[in-house]
């Protein structure tokens, strides 16, 4: 029998005393390890098996570490914005992303996330972003250009290709088409790596000269060399561009004070991280499920003929293309790049009648909760529909959170959305998606959700 769904209590009814509560129920697990070995298995598989078995907030243990995954959308939105104070960044995720993030928008709290948040906010306001998407065209058509008909690529690797040339170009106007490569088998091995330290009971320290440590640092450093180039490039030249990286190089903050070098390089990282590796996959998983639902790819082709007439896309168009939209949201809903989000209590509180002890690490999946049938009927059948106007007001707040959600949503959003659109619109305008008719991809649930071992593919175009 499926679980029932939990209620919250809400924030404006008396709060329990949350000592008095009862711990959420969940898996006892190993004496030593809890749950780590069977959640690095298949950390997809056993996050859903966890939701089914137990409810919509399940304890377990990873190692000594208290973890909780909560599946209810009303107390993901209480995490999210209703009792967003309640709530901060969790300590693991601090953690893994430390030494390649450094103190960059995705691992920060309090006064200097905000202070980041102030100074990097203005290069994704609506205006500024609409002013990429030329770029993101023109790289997509420049993308395509370089194949030929029958070619077998892998469409995985080509999109982190471009995705990370289009960052670079939007928000730093520089050119990493040459390190494009060096990059995406960068992030392979810190995808690998730095989830590797989620698993360990006492992870190794960094200086330690083990072979994973010597792979993750040289990963690292080979992004990190690629950054330091477009940033010291900047630097010499002396001019504001107007870009994102002249507010990182050139501007200051209330007190006069410029940004050291250290924080401009952890921004930069992070955005270079965070604004091409989950879109690229998303895109990898939507061209999947084009060449997987042929009636849906051609509605979509034949609004975009009729509305460009031909030419190419452009921001100005996709507002009469409400179809794309739908086909994008759908799918980030049934294979979300982002799977997973984590959350923890800065005390000792409450969610759906459980005590949530301080130090617990939260985790919300998107893809438990955009798979529950409570929320999204027929949750594995592919439908852009669901996502029309009417249809879209039943979808409860917090069960579709492809971005997080609250004053922590991802501050590349609508970027994101604006360049899913206009890529796979795009590549949708000249191309029939075409992948091997026996391939069902290994979904890897690692930082983002990839398709294992990429996703192969054979261009075909459009007849002219």
């Amino acid at each position: 029998m499926r679980p029932t769904s939990t209620t919250a209590v809400t924030p404006t009814e008396p709060s329990p005393a949350a000592k008095s509560l009862p711990l959420p129920p969940g898996p006892r697990g190993d004496t030593l390890l809890g749950s780590a070995l069977d959640f690095k298995e298949s950390p997809l598989h056993y996050a859903c098996y966890l939701q089914k078995a137990y409810g919509d907030v399940v304890r377990f243990r990873m190692g000594p570490s208290n973890w909780a995954l909560v599946s209810d959308p009303k107390l993901v939105w209480d995490m999210m914005v209703d009792r967003s104070a309640e709530f901060q960044k969790p300590a693991v995720a601090r953690r893994l992303w430390e030494k390649f993030l450094g103190d960059g928008l995705l691992t920060t709290e309090g006064e200097t996330w905000r202070r980041q948040n102030r100074l990097i906010r203005p290069a994704f306001r609506k205006g500024r972003i609409q002013a990429y998407g030329d770029t993101m065209v023109g790289y997509t058509r420049r993308m395509m250009d370089d194949w030929t008909e029958g070619q077998e690529v892998d469409i995985g690797e080509e999109l982190v290709a471009l995705t990370l040339e289009v960052v670079a170009k939007t928000l730093f106007d520089a050119d990493v088409r040459d390190g494009a490569a060096t990059v995406g088998e960068a992030m392979k091995i810190l995808n690998v790596e730095m989830l590797n330290h989620i698993y360990m009971p006492v992870p190794l320290p960094r200086w330690w000269p083990s072979a994973a440590n010597k792979r993750k640092m040289k990963a690292i450093e080979d992004i990190e060399a690629i950054v330091r180039d477009v940033i010291e490039e900047r630097r010499k030249g002396g001019e504001d561009l107007g870009d994102l990286l002249s507010m990182l190089v050139f501007s200051t903050d209330e007190s006069g004070d410029s940004l050291s070098n250290k924080e401009i390089r952890d921004q930069a990282m992070t955005l270079f991280f965070a604004g091409h590796e989950t879109t690229a996959h998303a895109l990898t998983w939507a061209w999947y499920l084009m060449a997987r639902h042929p009636v849906v790819t051609q509605r979509v082709q034949a609004d975009i003929d009729r509305v460009t007439g031909g030419a190419p896309l452009t921001v100005g168009l996709l507002k009469e293309l409400p179809y794309l939209s739908q086909v994008a949201d759908e799918c980030m809903r049934i294979l979300p790049s982002v799977w997973v989000f984590m959350k923890e209590p800065v005390e000792t509180t409450h969610l759906g009648g459980y005590r949530i002890e301080k130090g617990t690490q939260i985790m919300i999946s998107p893809y438990v909760l955009q798979h529950d049938a409570r929320w999204f009927p027929s949750p594995e059948t592919f439908d852009p529909d669901r996502f029309g106007k009417e249809r879209a007001k039943s979808i409860p707040k917090g069960a579709y959170v492809p971005f997080s959600g609250g004053s922590r949503i991802c501050a590349g959003r609508n970027f994101a959305l604006m360049e899913m659109r206009l890529i796979l619109g795009t590549m949708l305008q000249h191309m029939v998606p075409e992948v091997p008719e026996d391939l069902v991809p290994t979904k890897e649930a690692v930082l983002s959700m990839q398709p294992k071992d990429g996703l192969p593919a054979t261009i075909r175009f459009r007849p002219r």
